[in-house]
């Protein structure tokens, strides 16, 4: 288990911290941090990250993205200790190899058959990023290294991409791109992009432990992906990243903000990338909405501004990523006016509700979906300063 202190030198690699904002003063006033650490109880055998107080389940990408954020107040310990409880899972009750659910709840696994998204090695890197040491990865690492292996096993299809199970177990739970009947059909953008991270993660990770022939392999499977992804998935006519079906090898003519999710883990080539984010992501008819960035395309069959939940509504995650997508490939006045619009929708929720909430509507910034909701909403806090300063604290790098 993770160590209780560390030593104040350590952490020199979390991002530091701007001064006093409004966005600021309101997270602290109204302590949106409280309680979203739990103490273990049940299945939980470590400390877990929750997505706001009611919660009592630890999720996946949640974890990681909320960790992400609590970097910048030194906090490692309570992501690091929520890879723990995934990993405690792996090798268990007969499961496949590497299989964790991506949801579990102190009296029960909530999400089967659902494998956890592939952000723990992700996760752990944070952590050890942190913390300034990834000696308490030691202990678990071959548990970690089994959860890739449980996508190449179950999920890597002839031509080398991954499909998802189900839109539930790809995190934007209705995406009109992602089949659930039948399930296991849709080979997703995003999918592939986080592997590609994961094994990233892993080969930094497999270095700091030395475990040299292990990096070196990663980092030929990430190598690998990303050829893939950029040949298989591009779509020159769309002039985007498309969903593949598995079944047929047709590509899934459907404009969602995962297609962009290459742009922040840079994938997408320079000339791609201009094409994605002049026709489609700055294109105020498609994306570009006055609170953010819509899920999906209005020119979209299934697209709902107001109940649509990933089918149209502006959700902070999409926000975030696409700023530092945009940041990535030069597009810096866009992704400061991005930071700029998000900002001002979260410090007006808060003002008026004292929380924050799932998703809003693009168009008049209404509030939709959960009410003082935590989770990835942390990064608006810093989402501003980061476009400012170019900080990425998502970035993956050797340290």
């Amino acid at each position: 288990m993770v160590a209780c202190s560390l030593a104040a030198a350590a952490q020199v690699a979390a991002p530091a911290a701007p001064g006093k904002t409004q966005i600021n003063r309101l997270f602290a006033k109204n302590q949106i941090e409280e309680k979203i650490v739990k103490p273990p109880q049940g299945l939980l055998k470590y400390p877990y990250l929750v997505p706001s107080g009611p919660y009592h389940q630890l999720f996946d990408w949640d974890s990681y993205f909320m960790g992400v954020a609590l970097s910048y107040g030194h906090q490692g310990q309570p992501l690091a200790t929520s890879v723990e409880d995934f990993l405690s899972f792996v090798g268990r009750h007969a499961a496949d190899t590497g299989y964790t659910p991506r949801e579990i709840a102190p009296t029960g696994f909530w999400a089967l058959p659902e494998m956890c998204k592939p952000f723990l090695a992700q996760a752990a890197y944070r952590a050890s990023l942190t913390m300034g040491s990834v000696e308490w990865l030691r202990p678990w690492y071959q548990r970690l290294a089994a959860t890739l292996q449980f996508w190449e096993n179950t999920r890597e299809q002839p031509n080398g991409l991954f499909v998802w199970f189900n839109g539930v177990e790809s995190g934007v739970d209705n995406n009109p791109a992602v089949s659930d009947r039948p399930a296991e059909v849709a080979e997703g953008v995003d999918l592939e992009c986080y592997l590609f991270r994961e094994y990233e993660a892993m080969a930094i990770l497999a270095d700091k432990l030395g475990y040299s022939k292990d990096a070196a392999e990663y980092r030929d499977k990430a190598a690998a992906l990303k050829t893939r992804i950029q040949t298989l998935m591009w779509s020159e006519s769309a002039a985007a990243y498309l969903n593949v079906d598995a079944r047929t090898g047709k590509q899934i003519d459907v404009l969602t903000w995962t297609d962009f999710v290459p742009l922040w883990a840079g994938v997408a080539t320079r000339t791609q990338a201009r094409q994605m984010v002049e026709e489609h992501l700055l294109n105020p008819k498609e994306f570009w909405a006055p609170y953010g960035i819509r899920t999906l395309a209005p020119n979209q069959a299934l697209y709902d501004p107001v109940h649509g939940y990933w089918r149209g509504p502006v959700w902070i995650l999409p926000n975030y990523l696409l700023m530092h997508g945009l940041m990535n490939y030069g597009y810096r006045r866009q992704a400061l006016e991005l930071a700029a619009r998000t900002e001002k929708l979260l410090v007006r929720d808060l003002k008026a509700t004292g929380g924050m909430n799932e998703c809003y509507n693009p168009d008049t910034g209404k509030p939709e979906g959960a009410s003082h909701f935590v989770s990835w909403d942390l990064l608006g806090e810093h989402m501003l300063e980061e476009a400012k300063t170019g900080q990425d604290p998502t970035v993956l790098k050797m340290f």
